[in-house]
């Protein structure tokens, strides 16, 4: 048990939701915005609030405790001001009063960290789906590749390291899903192709640099006139370029449409950043090892998520890894 200043007894907390009129209060004061209303519409990787202040809309995440450090956060952000700033369009934060990107909310498991963002009209990708609209993602996502490449400073941000995340994914099933051995160690098998595969590839400009880590149809909003819009850089930090254009790739595998959207999003790439033929030829690897995280992520997240989210989607990401694995082998 755990004991406050006045002597209470609380339960251990893994995660607790921090009150809605609180928030409002607190974002008022640190943003001088009147009339805030919040309200929770997500609650995956971040809590994810609608606010709005009289006519005016933002979004306002909120971290998990220990989810990212302070300075990992901020150096988030700065990604996002500094692709703003070199015309991508993006969701940039609100600086508080105070010049300040984050705020801090000591939470009953811990520290607690915020950001105000801009609200973006429109659609994901996903739903308002268009030959151009994903012409338009790959093109931005090239853009980002190579800003990356030319930002002169640099962040502090965890590296999308794929043997990291292929482990962890494999790690995390095993001890949420006792009960499929044939499984397991057929992804064991699996992890050790494909990153057998990857040890040849170039961990160098332009190959490897800051990636946006998540480019998923979720993750890029349309407007009504068009306008793509690049979200959710919460996984943004060094990588291979050829991971972020194959989690493209493996979000649309066994879609009707899916060579339509696979040739309009790597035509929009290549028009920005030739695709050099070393990274074409990884790209069934990477997708096979998105597709093992498309499993790892629930499986790590059952103490917040609940297991059915895991246990809906194992047998189509089982299937999608040993698709991914025909064309790897």
């Amino acid at each position: 048990m755990i004991h406050d200043a006045n002597n209470h007894r609380f339960f251990p907390v893994a995660k607790s939701f921090l009150s809605q009129v609180g928030l409002a209060e607190t974002i008022a004061a640190a943003y001088d915005l009147s009339d805030v209303r919040c309200q929770l519409i997500a609650a995956f990787m971040r809590d994810v609030y609608r606010v709005s202040s009289g006519e005016q809309r933002y979004v306002f995440f909120v971290y998990r405790h220990h989810q990212r450090t302070l300075d990992e956060i901020e150096a988030e952000w700065r990604f996002v001001d500094y692709l703003a700033g070199k015309g991508i369009a993006v969701a940039p934060a609100i600086v508080t009063n105070q010049g300040e990107y984050v705020l801090e909310f000591s939470a009953p498991e811990g520290i607690r960290y915020g950001v105000l963002t801009t609200f973006v009209e429109g659609q994901h990708l996903r739903q308002r789906s268009s030959v151009e609209a994903v012409k338009t993602y790959g093109r931005l996502i090239a853009q980002i590749h190579l800003l990356a490449d030319e930002m002169p400073f640099s962040l502090a941000r965890p590296a999308n390291d794929i043997k990291q995340i292929v482990n962890r994914s494999i790690a995390a099933f095993a001890a949420e899903v006792p009960d499929h051995p044939e499984d397991l160690a057929y992804l064991q098998r699996c992890a050790a192709i494909i990153l057998s595969r990857l040890e040849a590839l170039p961990q160098e400009k332009p190959y490897y640099g800051l990636i946006h880590g998540d480019v998923i149809r979720a993750n890029a909003q349309v407007a009504d006139d068009g306008i793509v819009t690049i979200l959710d850089f919460d996984l943004c930090g060094p990588g291979w370029r050829a991971y972020d254009i194959a989690s493209y790739l493996a979000v649309i595998r066994g879609l009707a449409e899916e060579s339509i959207w696979e040739g309009a999003f790597l035509d929009g790439y290549e028009q920005i950043r030739p695709i050099p033929a070393i990274e074409r030829e990884a790209l069934p690897v990477f997708e096979v090892a998105r597709h093992i995280f498309s499993i790892g992520i629930p499986a790590m997240n059952v103490d917040h998520w609940g297991s059915a989210y895991l246990h809906a989607f194992l047998d189509q990401s089982l299937a999608q890894v040993r698709e991914g694995m025909k064309t790897t082998l």
